[in-house]
């Protein structure tokens, strides 16, 4: 599967059943480049083809009955979540188990960003939880966080993470297009600048 093809992956994942299972299991690829194409690849079909989402929800869903394969799940249903609205409010509810795991916390933070993006009132709830983590000994925890504030113009977390404008220390981030190896300073710096846009800001 070539991940430097969104577009090629997605028209043939959506008349092929073989391909489609391929790009699901990328969920739970080791490379987070992968896991990252694999979710914004079935964010692109809910939005074009929600009838296909509709058809392989339980295999995805089912993912959280496996602690062992939950790695990447978490990003796929909220590409879902913000291209299928029908899906959005159950989909939240099964990020809200994952918040505090572990394994799929940073994936669920990009996730919730992304979602907000679209639609802030469903994920008001977890505005707490966010500002919390800002206070989190993994670095790449603390890097997501800050980029999912930056989203979400939580100006209130202003303070926290400008705290972190000095902070050379790098990590991947899921961005809104990439996966990329980002300084906390840096991404501090973004999210700062995003609370200043002349945008609703909570």
């Amino acid at each position: 599967m070539d991940i430097e093809n969104l577009d090629l992956t997605v028209e043939q994942a959506i008349h092929d059943r073989k391909k489609l299972r391929s790009l699901v299991s990328l969920l739970y690829d080791i490379d987070v480049r992968k896991r990252f194409f694999a979710a914004k690849a079935l964010g692109e079909i809910a939005r074009t083809n929600p009838e296909i989402i509709n058809q392989i929800w339980r295999r995805i869903s089912s993912a959280f009955d496996d602690t062992m394969s939950c790695w990447g799940v978490a990003e796929g249903l909220g590409e879902i979540a913000r291209n299928q609205p029908e899906f959005r409010d159950r989909i939240v509810s099964l990020l809200r188990m994952l918040i505090k795991d572990e394994v799929s916390c940073q994936g669920c933070i990009w996730a919730v960003g992304r979602i907000g993006q679209v639609d802030r009132d469903v994920i008001s709830g977890f505005i707490p939880d966010l500002i919390r983590l800002l206070g989190s000994p993994e670095i790449c925890m603390a890097g997501q966080t800050i980029w999912a504030l930056g989203e979400l113009k939580i100006r209130d977390a202003g303070e926290k993470i400008a705290g972190f404008l000095n902070d050379s220390r790098t990590t991947w981030i899921f961005e809104n297009e990439s996966a990329n190896v980002r300084s906390l300073g840096e991404i501090a710096r973004e999210a700062l600048g995003k609370m200043q846009e002349k945008q609703q800001a909570y």
